[in-house]
């Protein structure tokens, strides 16, 4: 089975593994710089300097470059810093006088590889092979001319690069030691930084694998501004979610247990009576009837609003039409009105002059505005006012419920329309499944509207369809 690599390995591998690659381009790249470039030529300037001054021995004596001998003495007056070797040429490069001995068995010979002197009016440098297979020799010619201009002689300055690769060989070394030293300074920047990075990714994996499915769940510490922090934050709001949906889901199962229970319990209350013979007293049973219907009628629907809290009408449940809405409210604002005033609330309605048509429900729509209406009354104190109107506007029209209630305090309203939510603690201070709001939502979307709310706590609050 193949092991596999962590996050961390694979960021130190990415942070490392490019620097492995190029250490030894760049090392290599710089010491053929640093050869070619800065050695060789500073090399061959002193070499130059060299000739320079023999050049000027030889205009004292301009019949040596016809005698071999007054060449070779002439040399060997003179001591000149070794490794240098020093030669003195004809203009047809034939080897005249040579300051190292092991070279005197060369004198007499043509000198290959040089430059053609017929236009050589400045000193030249260059590499040029030797005698020996492979081998590379550093050389300087600097022609040597009479008063007239006329070409008399050649100075050879040389130096077999064997010699000078002493200094290669510390230059390497100096240079290795730098990129070795580099690398283990990026190595240690990698391990550090990889630490950095896995440590608090470790830290948050192992929060989240421990993290429990119900309960409290400790939160991360959200410290400083970068990714890692909010990760942690975003860690630590879907645990607060979680939580509030755990609440929810317990809140949910005791409001069903309770609305549910309700109506059962005068079923069962009813059927016990029929049972004990009160089905052969008519005018009884036909109230218990009625009672048991109305119970059944209550519970059906609720099991219809608790659908339609997580999903929207189906096409065969709406029917649209064309609804003047001054015809649509004429029947709806005397009911909403009775309902509060029997609270000893103040009803107004703000109706414009001309209402239009629309193309819309009416029962679910009615379902809608009536359930801000109900909450409304159900959440304002006794003495205070609920207001309802109708707003015309170049985007559409809005129908909106306003109370001088309780109010919403901001923290609750962006779980308001969440099923089963309910901002009202305790929950026995206001009944019903708190599935009002999420209901006319979903129905207010599935006829192509929008709902909103804005509300202040103590203050009151306006809904708008």
């Amino acid at each position: 089975m193949k092991a596999r690599l962590t996050f961390r390995g694979r960021l130190l591998i990415g942070h490392i593994l490019p620097v492995l690659l190029l250490v030894p381009l760049v090392g290599l790249a710089l010491i053929y710089l640093l050869e070619t470039r800065l050695i060789l030529p500073t090399l061959a300037n002193e070499m130059i300097d060299q000739g320079i001054l023999v050049e000027r021995l030889t205009r004292d004596q301009p019949g040596l470059w016809t005698s071999p001998a007054g060449a070779q003495a002439l040399l060997d007056s003179v001591d000149f810093r070794r490794p240098s070797r020093i030669g003195l040429l004809t203009p047809g490069h034939v080897l005249l006088a040579t300051s190292r001995p092991d070279d005197r068995s060369l004198v007499g010979e043509t000198i290959a590889h040089l430059p053609d002197t017929g236009g050589l009016t400045t000193p030249w440098w260059g590499i040029t092979p030797g005698d020996q297979a492979g081998e590379q020799i550093l050389d300087v010619v600097l022609p040597v001319r009479e008063a007239d201009g006329r070409l008399v002689g050649l100075v050879r300055i040389y130096r077999r690069i064997t010699d000078i690769e002493q200094n290669f060989a510390s230059l390497r070394l100096l240079v290795l030691a730098v990129l070795l030293f580099g690398l283990l300074v990026s190595g240690s920047t990698a391990v550090l930084l990889s630490e950095s990075v896995s440590r608090p990714l470790k830290t948050i994996t192992q929060a989240i694998a421990a993290a429990p499915l119900e309960g409290h769940a400790p939160p991360l510490p959200e410290v400083g501004d970068d990714q890692f922090s909010a990760l942690a934050r975003a860690y630590n709001r879907l645990q607060a979610r979680r939580e509030d949906l755990e609440d929810t889901r317990r809140q949910m199962l005791a409001n069903v247990v309770h609305e549910i229970g309700r109506p059962l319990g005068s079923l069962r209350t009813a059927l016990h009576a029929l049972q004990a013979g009160a089905v052969q007293d008519r005018p009884l049973r036909t109230d218990l009837m009625k009672g048991m219907a109305e119970r059944i009628d209550r519970m059906g629907r609720l099991l219809e609003d608790m659908a339609l809290t997580y999903r929207g009408l189906e096409p065969q449940e709406i029917h649209v039409q064309a609804v003047a809405l001054a015809e649509w409210l004429e029947p709806l604002l005397p009911l909403w009105a009775e309902s509060a005033r029997q609270k000893a609330l103040d009803w107004e309605a703000q109706l414009p002059e001309e209402m239009p048509v629309l193309r819309t429900d009416p029962d679910r729509l009615a379902q809608v505005i009536g359930n801000l209406v109900n909450n409304a009354i159900k959440f304002t104190p006794r003495g205070g006012q609920v207001r309802f109107g109708v707003a015309l506007s170049a985007e559409g029209v809005d129908l909106w419920v306003s109370d001088t209630g309780i109010g919403i305090p901001a923290e609750d309203q962006r779980h308001l329309f969440v099923p089963f939510y309910r901002s009202v603690q305790p929950s026995w201070k206001a009944p019903g499944l708190g599935l009002g709001l999420s209901i006319a939502r979903s129905i207010t979307a599935s006829l192509g509207g929008s709902l909103s709310v804005h509300s202040l706590p103590g203050q009151g609050s306006t809904f708008t369809v």
